[in-house]
């Protein structure tokens, strides 16, 4: 309280988020997944952890500039104009860890990098405080890995259509349930007509649902693409509805070959919830699809990273994108979802080639890859 209290007095005083401009990232909630012991009410992290964490250090030696920069009357209180208070004391760490989507698995999805300029600064403009908050999301992303999730049980796949029940993995939900096509091709796993499909009464919030595949001996190893990572959607009740990017393809080498008579997969959920459907923003829609056809996708294909090009992963579902599918629409609106309206330099399909975490290495021509996106912004939005 007394290091809140000298920073407060010291800082400038900066404007903040009012009642309707939340907390939120481009794509709305994103929810943290669950750590520790468990997740709170509003779906933030449990904050328990010893005091001597190394997560904990180093979100110290950011915390005095999170409270120079978004305190003052702002996160701190919520007293100008009730904005979300994630910067509370007496126990700022703890706080901080409770506000849902702030610390997330995919670090550059958290939405303390996610948000924009607003009515207080945005992250990106603070580069030596975002490389601090990087570090401390790298370290609770670390701590995240390691806490098991919601799953259904191991189920075996069948070549035609499957229809897998999500129930045994949500909570406060019954009689939910995936569908999809299943096929080999040339040993990779592929599926195709992946939706949702939810019972009656309530609406269905489904959070980054991850396929796990189970070998004959017990052995489980997670889609190492986590393709469905930017999946975060909510389903009506009594309804049916494409779970995006409504397909995949396993190929990662650890995955294949995938034996239909042996393996089999599970699904494990960041969140499968109720929801409000009723609430929820429609989805954005790629503005101009053949310019993105044109100008966008053949220099998509063909960029250049440390293990070759981005449609030699991306091609079949990989990532959430399938590059060499000639539905020009449906592949800008998977890329469009990895897009920051607000920064588009700052968005994950960048970030991830050029600096970031990314296992197909980094782009050998940084700016021309953030130009591909910048000169072409019209066609997204």
């Amino acid at each position: 309280m007394m290091l809140l209290a000298t920073t407060v007095a010291a800082a400038s005083i900066f404007a903040c988020d009012d009642g309707t401009d939340s907390l939120t990232s481009r794509r709305g909630s994103s929810a943290s997944r669950t750590g520790g012991g468990g997740t709170l009410a509003d779906g933030g992290v449990d904050p328990s952890g010893s005091a001597d964490s190394p997560e904990r250090l180093l979100f110290e030696k950011v915390q005095p500039d999170l409270l120079a920069k978004c305190a003052n009357g702002c996160h701190d209180t919520g007293a100008n104009g009730g904005a979300p208070k994630f910067l509370a004391g007496p126990d700022v760490y703890a706080s901080i860890k409770g506000q849902n989507g702030v610390v997330t698995p995919d670090v550059y999805s958290s939405v303390l990098l996610t948000k924009g300029p607003h009515m207080g600064p945005a992250v990106s403009s603070l580069p030596d405080m975002q490389t601090k908050l990087i570090d401390w999301l790298n370290a609770e992303a670390a701590v995240l890995s390691t806490a098991a999730l919601p799953s259904t049980p191991a189920f075996t796949v069948t070549a035609g259509t499957n229809n897998v029940d999500l129930t045994p993995a949500a909570t406060g939900v019954t009689g939910v349930s995936l569908r999809f096509d299943a096929q080999l091709v040339g040993g990779i796993l592929q599926l195709t007509n992946i939706t949702v499909k939810t019972g009656a009464g309530t609406d269905v919030h489904v959070l980054q649902p991850k396929f796990v595949r189970v070998k004959a001996d017990g052995s489980q190893e997670s889609d190492p693409a986590d393709s469905f990572s930017n999946a975060d959607q909510t389903i009506a009740a009594s309804s049916e509805a494409v779970l995006s990017p409504g397909s995949v393809f396993f190929s990662a080498p650890t995955w294949r070959p995938f034996d239909l008579a042996a393996d089999k997969l599970k699904i494990e959920v960041t969140k499968l919830e109720p929801g409000k459907q009723s609430t929820t923003q429609a989805q954005a829609t790629c503005k101009d699809a053949a310019g993105f056809a044109a100008n966008v996708l053949p220099g998509l294909r063909a960029s250049q990273t440390g293990n070759g090009t981005c449609g030699g992963c991306h091609n079949n579902g990989l990532g959430g994108m399938t590059l060499a599918s000639n539905d020009a629409a449906t592949v800008c609106q998977q890329v469009l979802q990895k897009l920051d309206k607000t920064d588009i330099t700052k968005s994950p399909i960048i970030a991830k080639v050029t600096g970031g975490n990314h296992s197909g290495g980094q782009a050998t021509n940084a700016n021309a890859f953030r130009q591909l996106f910048t000169n072409n912004a019209g066609v997204f939005f």
